[in-house]
């Protein structure tokens, strides 16, 4: 539950950047890839 709790903070992060107007940059791609990767992860395991 944590590691989704986790992954939900990344996403969150990333959006909340690339809605302020910050340009898209790699490290919030990365992030977003982060969080939905662990997303995809916990679902499939648990």
């Amino acid at each position: 539950m944590i590691s989704l709790n986790l992954a939900l903070a990344g996403l969150r992060l990333g959006l909340k950047n690339r809605q302020v107007g910050e340009k898209w940059v790699f490290d919030d791609c990365s992030y977003l890839c982060k969080g939905l990767s662990i997303i995809l992860v916990y679902f499939i395991v648990f």
